[in-house]
């Protein structure tokens, strides 16, 4: 958070036209429903394909990465609203944080399009030799820095973001590897949204 102007500001000062639509296309091409309408359209291949080794792998990675960004969209929206940081473009400056003020999503940290790119460059990268990792985290990196150039979100918004992404794509791509593991950690929101944590469970 010290840096958030700084890089804002070098961003800023380095606008053009054609940069603004590369960045475009980026910020499309990492919603959330383009995320699930690419899973969506994976699964079905691979479903087609399974009787196929590489059908019945991609099938069960992608339907591993769709649970993951479902997850990871969860996680986000609730420590979103729990931060309750302004975003760059309302011009409140990097420490405006209204914790609970209203239940909208629309807030800067941590950034959702990072953490839903990153969750599925975690998982695909898990289960696929190279070049799909270096792809992968390319890719959801350019995702990323779209956003800052975008002024939508501060630099540690991103980091926080891709940071977040990564750990839930590698933690649930372990889960599915580990099947019999007895710990369980999901994100829960408790009675009256006056918080935000982590629910763990052990099964004997």
């Amino acid at each position: 958070m010290v840096a958030d102007k700084e890089i804002r500001d070098v961003f800023q000062r380095n606008r053009g036209a054609t940069k603004d639509n590369i960045a475009d296309g980026l910020e499309v091409a990492g919603a959330s429903y383009v995320f699930l309408a690419g899973h969506l359209g994976l699964i079905a291949s691979g479903f087609w394909f399974r009787e196929n080794e590489a059908g019945d792998k991609l099938f069960r990675v992608a339907s591993l990465s769709l649970e993951a960004q479902l997850f990871t969209e969860a996680t986000t929206g609730f420590v979103k609203i729990a931060a309750g940081r302004s975003r760059p473009n309302k011009k409140r400056g990097s420490l405006s944080y209204r914790p609970f003020k209203n239940l909208s999503f629309d807030r800067s940290f941590p950034s959702g399009h990072a953490a839903r790119a990153f969750t599925v460059a975690a998982v695909f990268a898990d289960h696929y030799p190279q070049p799909v990792p270096f792809l992968a985290y390319s890719a959801a990196s350019l995702i990323g820095l779209s956003r800052i150039y975008l002024n939508e979100h501060f630099s540690s918004d991103v980091f926080a973001g891709a940071a977040l992404g990564f750990v839930i794509g590698k933690a649930l791509s372990w889960r599915h590897q580990n099947p019999k593991e007895p710990w369980i950690v999901l994100p829960m929101l408790p009675d009256g949204g006056k918080g935000v944590g982590l629910s763990v469970q052990y099964r004997f």
